[in-house]
């Protein structure tokens, strides 16, 4: 009885051996520094995991890489995986930083808001722009008509006045002329205010996201256990990852 048993555990340990050697290990390592970053593997399948993270099954053909984290750029590539040869991918990471934000609004509001993760802000600083530039041509188409209007009296006024035109006709002119001139005031003081508009969207993107882009987050890592804070649309807290 113990032969026959310990028979039956000498191939259950040679099967054992057996499927551990043949078992498929995984031919892709993604590192990161920091570490703690998001992966994700696209191609004939998806992985996804958090650094340093090795896959533990292989992965054949085309992938397209790509490597997140809150408050670094995130970083993209293609590569080829064969399951023959183990590929280590090693990425520092880029801290997105203010002046990167506010570059980017020098060009187009809000997109410095956006960049840095901001969405919200940066969607109502978009609108908000989109909204002065609207008023600037909706004023300025308003103001060159006007304009023409009372240059198109003024040259009637003169022409007339040349002419030797009566009293009466003369002051209904002035009248009518007067009141174009009042009209293409009013629209030009109304053009200069939305181009005012204009400008403190600009300015108020580029202010606000060279001033209150948020920092790099804190991350602690000891020995592949790495500690940084995480937040939501609603929640705040702490996020602990460990590497194996």
């Amino acid at each position: 009885m113990k032969k026959t048993f310990g028979i039956a555990v000498g191939i259950l340990f040679i099967a054992a051996g057996v499927t551990a050697q043949t078992s498929p290990a995984g031919n892709l390592t993604v590192r990161s520094n920091p570490p703690g970053a998001d992966v994700l593997v696209r191609g004939e399948a998806s992985a996804t995991g958090i650094t340093p993270v090795t896959f533990q099954y292989p992965l054949v053909g085309s992938y397209e890489l790509k490597i997140q984290k809150h408050g670094f750029e995130t970083y993209k590539t293609r590569m080829a995986l064969d399951p023959a040869k183990q590929m280590v991918v090693d990425v520092r990471l880029s801290p997105k930083t203010r002046f990167k934000a506010a570059a980017r609004s020098v060009f187009i509001p809000g997109w410095g808001q956006r960049y840095s993760e901001q969405k919200t802000k940066g969607f109502l600083l978009q609108l908000m722009a989109a909204g002065a530039v609207t008023a600037f041509l909706v004023t300025d188409h308003d103001f060159n008509n006007k304009f023409d209007r009372f240059e198109s009296l003024q040259a009637e006024y003169d022409s007339a006045l040349t002419a030797g035109a009566g009293y009466g006709e003369m002051q209904s002119r002035w009248n009518g002329l007067y009141d174009a001139q009042k009209k293409a005031y009013d629209a030009e003081n109304a053009r200069r205010i939305s181009i005012g508009s204009v400008v403190a969207v600009w300015t108020i993107g580029v202010l606000d996201a060279l001033l209150f882009t948020p920092e790099e987050k804190a991350t602690f890592s000891v020995k592949g256990v790495a500690l940084e804070p995480a937040s939501g649309s609603k929640t705040f807290g702490l996020r602990l990852t460990k590497s194996f």
